[in-house]
């Protein structure tokens, strides 16, 4: 019953905001900081050393109050690793009713933040570890193994992109609501490409085609979805984009989750999901994903 609360909601939020021009969705970094370097993530490239000063609580109840009088509810928490700020976790659950969690998933999140996480596995142990850290996989299993808030979260490159099937079964024997997908458009290590080509990319499409053919309820990205990876480019028709509000740590607006975001190569998974009116035409999906 909840969900189907949430997913009406969210169209009345929709329809609001296309009469009143009010956004209602925000995307916010909570920390800078981290305690993994993954070799593909976009918030370290360039940088050799990143961290800083944390912001209070005190800060973020007085953004997070500005966000909701503007008419913010529901809120994607992301850095960084956000779980190294449980505190603001917690705060935001406080005032926003929808809340949505990117995180590597080695630092536990209270089980009380009753919210949907998307937990980063980006493979079978070996080529996951390999991108993320040592140990890595066995910690994330070991936190969050039956856990119901959790979709894995997993972004794909050429050379990890036939474990997706292994890592759907993965999720089924944890108990996890299912699997998820970006494809890498980022990199800070030479071992990941910083732009998959076109036979590369038409290899991965045809592969998420395959493993949502043999598990429609589990791998979570509908067939629009997957279309909308066919092509790379999104400059000037992205939703995320546009009608989502952006913010950094020091509370700077931008476009989309990093400053050096390039639309031209784009593989995300938010900008995938297009418009919400769109995806009610895939209930299944979006019923899971909210």
């Amino acid at each position: 019953m909840k969900k189907v609360y949430m997913l009406f909601y969210l169209i009345f939020l929709e329809l609001r905001k296309a009469s009143s021009g009010v956004k209602y969705f925000a995307e916010v970094d909570v920390t800078d900081n981290c305690n993994l370097r993954c070799k593909h993530c976009y918030h370290f490239k360039g940088k050799e050393e990143f961290k800083r000063k944390e912001v209070s609580v005190d800060i973020w109840k007085k953004r997070f109050n500005e966000l909701y009088k503007t008419g913010v509810r529901f809120i994607l928490l992301v850095g960084g690793e956000p779980a190294l700020r449980n505190d603001v976790l917690m705060l935001a659950d406080k005032i926003f009713p929808f809340i949505y969690v990117i995180t590597n998933g080695t630092i536990k999140i209270p089980r009380n933040f009753n919210h949907l996480l998307f937990v980063s596995l980006d493979g079978m142990e070996e080529i996951n570890d390999s991108i993320r850290g040592k140990d890595v996989f066995s910690k994330v299993i070991n936190n969050y193994s039956g856990d119901k808030r959790v979709a894995i979260n997993m972004t794909i490159t050429t050379s990890n992109y036939k474990d997706l099937e292994d890592v759907v079964n993965v999720a089924k024997e944890n108990g996890f609501r299912g699997v998820v997908c970006n494809i890498c458009a980022s990199g800070t290590d030479v071992e990941i490409p910083l732009f998959i080509k076109k036979n590369e990319r038409k290899m991965i499409i045809e592969e998420l085609k395959r493993v949502k053919t043999l598990y429609p309820n589990d791998f979570l990205l509908s067939k629009r979805m997957i279309k909308w990876y066919e092509n790379p480019d999104h400059r000037g028709s992205c939703y995320w984009g546009d009608e989502v509000l952006h913010f950094d740590v020091s509370w700077n607006r931008r476009r989309c989750f990093g400053n050096n975001a390039d639309c031209s190569n784009c593989g995300c998974l938010a900008g995938s999901m297009q418009n919400p009116l769109k995806r009610v035409l895939s209930p299944r999906e979006m019923m899971k994903l909210v």
